[in-house]
């Protein structure tokens, strides 16, 4: 499974500041990362800049101007990384902030995303994830996006059985595969 999640630069009418993501192996381990998102035309347009948001997820203009990389370098990342399968956002923001930084970057996704909880999910995990939805102290919410996609993955390795496999889903045509994962 891979789950994915930006942090922007205000809620409505801001802009993607930082993406990141958490692959879950078949052997349940994650792999997570994250880059700062730095494209000067939006950095200047201080009406879409919510210093109250900064504080929240604690990223601010100087570290996007110093740490940050093209939008064209970001999806090209994200596409190298994540192409034909689908990531899982917890948000329908997410998929906002996915269609702006293509537009900027002028590239499209070569990955899909949903915020379709309940289809990652199938059978009794649906009841442990909604269990677990509100409060996870292994691995809080912390509004920075790799950890954020890496709360959402520990959710859903908390949710399953023992026994159950790792999921990835896959672009099929006008919907999606959801395959299970299998050890070598």
């Amino acid at each position: 499974m891979i789950f994915l999640d930006f942090e922007a630069s205000a809620a409505m009418g801001g802009f993607p500041i930082e993406v990141g993501f958490c692959v879950i192996d078949a052997d349940r381990r994650t792999r997570s990362a994250a880059k700062l998102i730095r494209h000067d035309e939006w950095l200047d347009d201080l009406a879409r800049w919510d210093w109250q948001a900064s504080q929240i997820h604690n990223i601010d203009r100087n570290s996007i101007m110093e740490y940050g990389v093209s939008p064209r370098a970001v999806m090209t990342w994200l596409n190298k990384e994540l192409a034909g399968m689908v990531a899982v956002a917890d948000s329908p923001m997410d998929g906002l902030w996915l269609q702006e930084l293509a537009i900027a970057a002028g590239i499209a996704p070569a990955f899909g995303l949903t915020d379709d909880i309940p289809a990652v999910f199938s059978g009794p995990e649906i009841a442990r994830a909604v269990a677990l939805s509100e409060v996870n102290p292994v691995c809080p919410k912390t509004h920075r996006a790799d950890r954020d996609a890496q709360h959402l993955a520990v959710r859903y390795l908390l949710s399953l059985a023992d026994s159950a496999p790792v999921h990835r889903l896959y672009l099929a045509g006008p919907g999606l595969l959801r395959e299970p994962l299998l050890s070598q």
